[in-house]
């Protein structure tokens, strides 16, 4: 590991090689909540990642800013506090940036079969409405994400089930194509929407970050109501959203090899010019950074730390008076505060 920033560099074996010593010495809560090696190697995996693959898209700007942060836990420290704090700055980012971008996917609630249901076309105008004026929605963003996604999963086309057996609008559109494939669908959100259960001060870390990695304006879009905005949901049929849905550059084989291009379905485009409506695509820099914390996250092993880690604090309903659990009430006091990030320069 080098960070790009004047003569400040911790060589990658040296930092490795302490976290492996603490982490050795450390059992119990705190090996399985504040790993070391599990910090560091975030911060690594995180750098390499921003300066290589996801750099065409989110530029050099949040590689730089990672750097400035490490090279000021080196200004401010030395020997093995410096190193220290690495690791604490790499399991800070494992806190509050990839644990938003580990959704937790879940059956959505059965579709209505009511008789009343209203006519495509209602239906159609009612949601293009929706996404004219946010603050009097009726649609749900699945049924926004299905009208701009032609009603079929983006990444295999398979056709909604429960749209093609409804309207027959689309019905017609799905009996023209050559292999007549439909599921189940789901919404995918690019930036979980559990960044809104930790409450406005993790909500405001989280987007504290988006805000360090230049990413104020989509920062700005998601908070509140925006997260399951337009820009932040993808349709996706159900098995490919129970392999991606949680780490969403984990595509399936068929995928790997192609480009996947986010388009606004024809006819969706053209009602929605003609009543003067926007309809927003996924936003492709929140795509490629959800797709380098999961990278990230599975190489790093803080996948399995932050699953394993929810997994506990929704089964402890009381906390055990030995002291056993408060590294984890630690880590969920810790990810519901904002953490001021200093970086010099």
């Amino acid at each position: 590991m080098a960070f790009d920033d004047e003569s400040y560099k911790l060589p990658s074996e040296e930092a490795e090689e302490h976290a492996k010593s603490r982490s050795l010495t450390t059992s119990g809560p705190v090996a399985r909540y504040k790993n070391p090696l599990v910090g560091i190697r975030v911060l690594g995996f995180l750098l390499m990642d921003l300066y290589g693959k996801s750099s065409p898209i989110l530029g050099q700007g949040p590689y730089r800013r990672l750097c400035k942060e490490g090279s000021s836990c080196l200004r401010e420290e030395s020997g093995d506090k410096a190193s220290v704090a690495l690791q604490e700055l790499g399991l800070h980012y494992r806190n509050h940036l990839m644990r938003v971008f580990r959704s937790n996917a879940g059956p959505r609630p059965a579709s209505s079969a009511h008789v009343s249901r209203p006519s495509f076309d209602v239906a159609r105008g009612q949601t293009l409405m929706d996404i004219k004026d946010v603050s009097n929605k009726k649609s749900s963003p699945r049924d926004q994400a299905l009208l701009r996604d032609g009603y079929k999963c983006t990444l295999c086309g398979y056709y909604d089930q429960t749209c093609v057996d409804t309207y027959p609008e689309v019905y017609s559109n799905y009996d023209a194509q050559p292999e007549k494939k439909q599921a189940y669908t789901e919404v995918a959100h690019i930036l979980s929407e559990s960044v809104q259960d930790g409450g406005d001060d993790y909500a405001a870390a989280v987007f504290t970050i988006l805000k360090m990695f230049n990413l104020e304006e989509q920062a700005k879009g998601l908070y509140g109501a925006g997260v399951n905005g337009l820009q932040n949901v993808i349709t996706m049929d159900d098995n490919t959203y129970e392999i991606c849905g949680v780490n969403l550059d984990t595509l399936p084989i068929p995928f790997k090899s192609n480009r996947i291009t986010f388009t606004v379905d024809a006819s969706a485009a053209a009602h929605a010019e003609a009543m003067g409506v926007t309809i927003p695509l996924p936003d492709r820099t929140m795509l490629a950074l959800r797709a380098a914390c999961s990278r990230v996250a599975r190489m790093s092993g803080a996948a399995e730390h932050i699953d394993l880690i929810l997994r506990e604090r929704e089964d402890i309903t009381v906390l055990a008076d030995d002291g056993s659990m408060a590294d984890l009430l630690s880590f969920c006091l810790t990810t519901a505060q904002p953490r001021a990030l200093q970086a010099q320069g």
